[in-house]
């Protein structure tokens, strides 16, 4: 075994082989690689436990050449996020100078749990928290942000301090009461998760129904007056700042203002705390001092009324206690990249058990004391701080509204084909739902549609979601230089009719007018074929589209 081959020199800083070692992995992926494509190379049967069967770990070290060839070969089925025809996720393509800054980083592996094990770069994670506080409106001189493992992890957090400020002995002598908190119809999954997790259990938090994308109060605060009577200890809301199909906010001001009420009248010792699950939501932030009157980035007319009203809705997040924020989603950083951020250090630091707060000094910051994680990676903080530095608030300003204006040129062009129906055209947010209307419904409106039987409905959304694995497997052909997938659980907004739809979630940020047309001509293409051909066998399995 030669050391020097796997480790690198303990005289020098062993860029130059990191780099070698990049460009020879880079240069065994060249054949998977398929550029203007949504995919590496697809292997469509891959059976990962028929794989295992005959692996097993080599006794003596192997050659890296052989290493990085067989590493290659996983690289296959993975999305190309680059491409702008890749419309499946909120899943962005990454800030290389991020990546490369924090790929650095990694080799000398400093770990955040405590400054000496990181230097100063702890300051990554600072900085970051004191720029996200200014753009909120938070004085950062209170507040106070972590990266942790994901946006799972941000509402944990948050859930956490609720707990502790509405029983603070809760955190030596465990649970003796029943706690509850609200979320809305619209949030996401992880808010229930959260609560079995910490033992609260899924059913103390409860779900209140959104009246035009937003938390319906009247409902809220009754929901809340009936569990309190009830005995049950009221930790506080996980709002909704930014769906992901319609980025819808949750009314942030009204909601602390409930709160505040709340405690009054019960005469609680604390106020019940508010979090902002802002992971997408918070990247309208930047747009906080547009000039939205002389508009100097020439943001298309519609695109800049749906900027602005995202713009003044996110503007309420300075009511909230803590916020998270997802830097791999519309922060174009590589994964993990999640901060949760809270308003007041004070409820940070009650997740210590230490009584001792630490000191903004080398050699006394020690966050392993209120971190979840007493072992944290440097790449989440160190991508989101080179990601605002390159881009700046003017070039987040300019991707975003590139990307919008891409999309409504997108909807615009669906608009078009008389087959297609849009679900949701007066959305603000980015993802574009559709549906390919079957011959025999050919001359129906969307309102005309909704008002079908259950049968019909269901004929619609298999008619889709066929079309959809139809897609795949045309891209995975190489056929096609695009991919859409099927949201088959899609409920219409203010309504319980779950049609389904076709789903387009533009994220590159290559995605252009001129690309866009390329990506209609197929889509008509390929459908022309799909409804000409009823016969049209699709080996493709129902987990590979739906999302």
């Amino acid at each position: 075994m030669k050391k020097e081959e796997i480790f690198g020199s303990f005289k020098n800083n062993n860029t130059n082989l990191l780099v070698k070692y990049i460009k020879e992995m880079d240069k065994e992926l060249q054949k998977y690689y398929q550029f203007g494509t949504p995919f590496f190379k697809y292997e469509t049967n891959f059976s990962f436990s028929k794989n295992l069967v005959d692996k097993t770990l080599n006794y003596h070290p192997i050659e890296i050449s052989d290493l990085y060839k067989s590493l290659a070969e996983y690289f296959q089925n993975l999305p190309n996020w680059i491409n702008p025809g890749t419309m499946i996720n909120v899943i962005p393509p990454v800030n290389l100078i991020a990546l490369a800054a924090s790929t650095i980083a990694n080799m000398y592996n400093p770990n955040f749990a405590q400054d000496s094990y990181s230097g100063l770069l702890l300051m990554c994670e600072l900085e970051v928290s004191k720029y996200l506080s200014d753009l909120i409106g938070w004085n950062w001189h209170n507040s106070h942000g972590v990266f942790t493992f994901g946006g799972t992890g941000t509402n944990l957090y948050a859930t956490k301090i609720a707990l502790t400020k509405a029983d603070p002995n809760s955190l030596h002598n465990g649970f003796k009461k029943e706690y509850f908190l609200l979320t809305s119809d619209l949030g996401h999954p992880c808010h229930y998760e959260i609560c079995d997790w910490l033992g609260i259990g899924r059913n103390n938090c409860f779900q209140i129904k959104s009246i035009n994308g937003q938390m319906d109060l009247v409902e809220a605060e009754r929901i809340i007056e009936e569990n309190i009577h009830k005995g049950k200890i009221f930790l506080g809301f996980n709002l909704t700042a930014g769906s992901t199909n319609e980025l819808y906010v949750d009314p942030v001001k009204q909601i602390n203002d409930l709160a505040i009420k709340v405690q009054k009248k019960y005469k609680l010792d604390y106020k019940p705390h508010i979090h902002a699950d802002a992971v997408l939501g918070w990247v309208y932030l930047f747009f906080q001092k547009y000039d939205f009157h002389n508009n100097p980035l020439n943001i298309k007319t519609e695109c800049l009324s749906k900027i602005h009203s995202l713009t003044n809705k996110i503007d309420s997040l300075k009511y909230a206690d803590s916020i998270g924020v997802d830097f791999h989603k519309t922060g174009f950083c590589p994964y993990v990249s999640s901060m949760v951020l809270f308003k007041s250090k004070n409820d940070y630091y009650r997740l210590s058990s230490n009584d001792n707060v630490d000191e903004y000094i080398f050699g006394s910051y020690n966050p392993y004391h209120t971190t979840l994680e007493l072992t944290r990676p440097s790449s989440g903080a160190i991508s989101a701080w080179c990601t605002l530095k390159s881009l700046g608030i003017e070039g987040f300003q300019k991707i975003v509204s590139d990307i919008f204006t891409a999309t409504e040129y997108f909807r615009s062009q669906i608009k078009k084909n008389s087959k297609f129906c849009l679900i949701n055209p007066d959305t603000e947010g980015l993802a574009t739902l559709f549906i390919i209307k079957p011959s025999e419904y050919i001359n129906l409106n969307l309102d005309e549609i909704l008002k079908l039987s259950n049968q019909d409905l269901e004929l619609i959304k298999r008619y889709n979601n066929n079309f959809s694995k139809f897609i795949l497997s045309e891209a995975i052909k190489n056929k096609i230089s695009f991919i859409i997938t099927s949201s088959r659980s899609y409920i219409i907004p203010n309504t319980d009719i779950k049609i389904g739809a076709l789903k387009a979630y533009p994220m590159s940020v290559y995605l252009t007018e001129q690309e866009i047309d390329k990506i209609i001509i197929q889509l008509n293409k390929i459908l022309d074929e799909y409804e000409g051909n009823s016969n049209i066998d699709i080996e493709i399995s129902d987990n590979m589209v739906y999302r």
